[in-house]
């Protein structure tokens, strides 16, 4: 007598069974990471590309606002430049307006010193004793106080130029000159006048 066993033949079947279904779930999942992780990569190029070009855009802000940056310290460096010519200017028309209020110089001597005056340069005081001339003053640089001097000796005004102390003194270079007074014209009027004959001595008297 033959005997099948029929209960060990389902077990093994049902046994089997899971096994198919897993493998059928594994690739369902699968199928789902992939596609998950797809979309995670495609979210991420999306956004590498949007901080790509707000990278971009911010350094181009920074290249236009370094720009405008240098430009406006050239607009306040030629503003700062003006306001010192100004004021060096109104310092030069106070001196001549004093000056000339007071008539300590002469007028005529008072304009060729002013007409050889250079840029970055004020006088404090000017004074003189017939064509003698002695000038106190101040200058943002020593070249400045140099081409007075060269200015005065190459006028054909004036003679006897000698600088007198010069030093520095904080932002600016005080300085001393003194010089005369001595245009051609007067040089030529004092050659051409006639010579001072000296009277004879009186005969004693008896």
């Amino acid at each position: 007598m033959i005997k099948i066993n029929l209960l060990a033949e389902r077990k093994t079947a049902k046994a089997k069974a899971p096994s198919t279904f897993k493998l059928d779930m594994g690739g369902s999942q699968n199928f789902l990471l992939v596609g998950i992780l797809g979309l995670g990569l495609v979210a991420a190029g999306g956004w590498s590309l949007m901080r790509s070009a707000e990278l971009k855009k911010v350094q181009s802000e920074k290249v236009a606002a370094e720009a405008e940056l240098k430009r406006l310290e050239d607009v306040r460096k030629k503003a700062e430049a003006f306001k010192k010519q100004k004021e060096i200017l109104e310092r030069k028309i106070n001196l001549i307006t004093e000056l000339k209020k007071k008539q300590a110089v002469p007028v005529h001597i008072l304009d060729q010193v002013s007409r050889n005056l250079p840029d970055f340069m004020w006088l404090d005081t000017m004074t003189a004793s017939s064509n003698a001339i002695s000038i106190v003053g101040k200058a943002t640089t020593y070249n400045a106080v140099s081409n007075l001097y060269d200015n005065l000796r190459a006028s054909g005004q004036f003679t006897d130029v000698v600088m007198g102390k010069t030093n520095e003194n904080g932002d600016h270079v005080a300085f001393s000159l003194t010089c005369k007074f001595a245009p051609p014209g007067a040089a030529a009027a004092a050659s051409d006048a006639p010579p001072v004959t000296p009277a004879a001595p009186k005969p004693p008297q008896s």
